[in-house]
Order: C-alpha cells, then structure tokens, then sequence
C-alpha cells in the first residue's frame, strides 16, 4: 500500500512544479503573428530597437518654439513668429503666407524669433525649448511672455529618450501586454514571434455533476468548475479541450486521461482526488502516469494531485484539482497558472503581493497556508484596508464573485488582530 505524502507547504509545491516541468520549458514551436494579435502571447526573442524612438527631438505640447538663450532677455520677453512646425512635417510654414516651404528665408535669430509648434513635431533648428501656447500672449506676428513660466529645456522630447537604436526594448518572455503592443508599433514592426499556445484539456469528474440543461436529480449538481476553469484558462491565452463531464468509472476516467493527454500539453480535472471510497480519479492517474504529489499544506484546496500521464510516445503534465468550487480558483491560481505560464515560456508571470491592514480578527490553525476571500478598500484616512467577505466555505462560490482579492495567511501565523499587515493578492471576478 502506498503510504500517504506529507503535505507539501505553498513555496515547496510551487518551486517543485516548476522543477518538475523545467523540460517542458522552451519546448513549444514559434509562429509569427499580426501585432494586433499579440495581446497575452508570450515573445520568443528580444524585440530589438531599430531606431531611436523619438526619432528625432520633438515638441510635447502645442506652442511656440525658441532658444532658450532668449530667457535672458527683459521681462516680458517678445519673439517674432517666424514659420510653423507641423506634426505631419518636418517642414516649415512661412508666416507671412502660411504655405509649406521646404526651406525659410529668414535667418533664425536665437534672441529675437520663435517658430508655432504642434505637438510631436520636430523641433526647428537652434530651438531648444517650449512654452505652452496658453503662456503666451500673441500680438499678430509676435508672442510675448512671462520668463518665470518656463525653464531651458521645457516641452522638449529627446531624439532616443524613450528608446535607443540596438537597445533591448521588450525581452523575450514577456506576456505582452497593451503597453508592449504600443512600444513595438512604435518602432514600426507590425508582426512579431511568439511561442505557439499551449493546449490544456479540462474535464469534470463524479456521477453526482450533470450537464446544463439537464434536470436535476435529488443528490445531483450542475458542473460549474468546467466553466470556472474554461474563463480562467481564456485569460491566460492558451487553447482549451473541453471534454465534458466524465463519470466515476475507471474504464471512463482511463479513456478521459488517454485522450487528453494524446491532444493536450496539460490536464486539468475537477473532483476525484480526495479520500472518498467512490474516487476512482487519483487511481487512474497512478495507473496512467506519475503522481508527483496529492496533498497541500494549504486551505481551502488541500487535495491537490500533480504529476503527468503517459499516453503512446506523449505526455501531458496533469493537475488534478480538488471538486469543491473555491478550492478550484484558488488551486489553479496559486498553482497552475504560474506553471502553465513557465511552461509556455514566460518570463514575467509571478503574482504581485500587496500589502493591506485587515479588518477585525480571525484565527486560523498554524503549519498551513489559509487562504481567505477578501474585499480591498481604502479607508477615510487613505490606507489600505481589507476584510473577509461573505461565507469562507470551500464550496462557496459566490463569496468568490464579490471578492476582489485572496488575503494569504501563512503558516506559522496563528491570528490576526484588527490592523495588522497582512498580504495580499488580487484577483479576477
């Protein structure tokens, strides 16, 4: 008889996972995708600047752009507008006629002229500073204003401030983001490499969970976890089996496990992995593969099984995750999220902890990580603030639709105290 694994605490499961998996990694094929496609996909190689970005120095506001040697005059100061920079062109516009030139027949005086300035457009020659137009008082073909509103150098971008020619802009294994999206556009790519998604195959075990649309029969529950697990999976960018409801028949769960391990990178079941009599899952999965581990120092979630199944000359890293509701979301994610995530390549995965003070008291046993639905709010003095919200049950779920945070209280802590620090992280609804 197989003797019962001590509970891995939350560290010791994570770093295993990752150890577990570190074949895994950097395994799946490239493809080459429309930029606008890239949200949530995860870069193959460094994007590498190809030009300076700004290209050249340029203006960040509208107004009027001059020398800054013209500080130093009297008080107020008058320019006299000499042409117009555009954001369309590099060009000037003369101010007499108001018609582009490719050239000005004015000599730039430093002390005397100004050139009006749209934002983004490149900064004339011998200009060096802006002054917001609505600083400026314009009289015809000349400003005036106040020196004391502007310093040397004001309104100025600089040629490469943002990005540097040959520099890494965004680094291989970034899960990209908008922001990302925007950086590469801006040094005019307009495809990138990523590593191909992962596929993930999810089914529901237990002959109690029926279908929606099905009548429901005393003793009987519709699945929810497949649907939790499909909206937590769609937001993670990989591509989803749903293989439905599997009953708790070992001759049905070994079909379930070998057909999804023959068209999936990674499994994940729902149910089937504590101590019942009528839980045939963990069964199948020794049968089938190799389970690494089943039990978790941590509540809700305890019953966690972890390993691969073998299917042909192919395997799939399996996660089987507890049935109750809330022990699923928190399980997948502190667990596979971050290992899916490793597996696909990324690099900038972890989960950002905060920190807020909580609200009240609660007591918890030591020698387990306990994790506790949470809402973060601000209070009147602007601290950070956060409680538990509605039934902590494992079964719970929608507790778990009003929180916007998991509170993490950590083993060796015993009890919390109304103001205490404790750590956080944030969550999806």
């Amino acid at each position: 008889m197989t003797s019962k694994p001590a509970s891995l605490q939350l560290e010791a499961a994570l770093e295993f996972m990752q150890a577990y998996t570190a074949n895994r990694r950097h395994t799946l094929g490239t493809e080459t995708i429309p930029l606008e496609s890239a949200l949530g996909r995860v870069l193959h190689k460094d994007m590498i600047a190809l030009m300076d970005v700004p290209p050249a120095d340029n203006s960040a506001m509208d107004g009027f752009a001059f020398h800054s040697q013209a500080l130093h005059q009297a008080n107020p100061i008058s320019l006299d507008i000499i042409g117009t920079r555009l954001a369309t062109s590099a060009e000037s516009t003369d101010a007499k006629n108001q018609e582009i030139k490719s050239t000005n027949t004015v000599v730039f005086d430093p002390s005397q002229h100004a050139y009006r300035i749209m934002t983004g457009a490149v900064m004339p020659a011998g200009c060096d500073t802006v002054i917001p137009q609505e600083f400026t008082e314009q009289i015809q073909q000349t400003i005036g204003f106040d020196p004391t509103r502007i310093q040397a150098g004001d309104n100025r971008r600089l040629q490469g401030e943002d990005l540097r020619i040959g520099t890494v802009c965004i680094p291989k294994g970034r899960i990209m983001g908008p922001s990302d999206m925007g950086l590469i556009a801006s040094m005019g790519f307009s495809t990138i490499e990523v590593y191909e998604k992962l596929t993930v195959a999810i089914f529901s075990t237990g002959d109690e969970l029926k279908a929606l649309g099905s009548e429901l029969t005393p003793g009987a529950i519709f699945d929810s976890n497949r649907y939790t697990l499909l909206g937590m999976l769609q937001n993670l960018g990989v591509n989803t089996i749903d293989l439905g409801i599997i009953p708790d028949h070992p001759q049905a769960l070994r079909n379930a496990f070998a057909s999804a391990a023959s068209l999936a990178d990674a499994i994940i079941t729902s149910g089937g992995v504590s101590v019942g009599q009528a839980d045939f899952t963990k069964q199948v999965m020794r049968e089938l593969g190799d389970v690494a581990f089943w039990t978790l120092a941590i509540k809700p979630g305890r019953p966690m099984a972890f390993g691969k199944i073998k299917q042909n000359q192919h395997e799939a890293v399996l996660f089987g995750l507890p049935g109750n509701p809330v022990a699923v979301m928190i399980t997948f994610y502190q667990f596979v999220q971050d290992t899916l995530n490793w597996m696909g390549g990324a690099s900038n995965f972890k989960q950002l902890i905060h920190q807020a003070h909580w609200v009240g008291k609660f007591k918890k046993r030591s020698g387990r990580t306990e994790f506790l639905r949470g809402f973060l709010h601000q209070n009147m003095a602007g601290l950070n603030c956060v409680e538990a919200i509605g039934n902590q049950g494992s079964g719970v779920l929608s507790s778990m639709s009003q929180a916007n945070c998991l509170v993490i209280l950590p083993p060796e802590l015993t009890q919390v105290e109304d103001g205490d620090l404790v750590n956080i992280v944030a969550i999806q609804r």
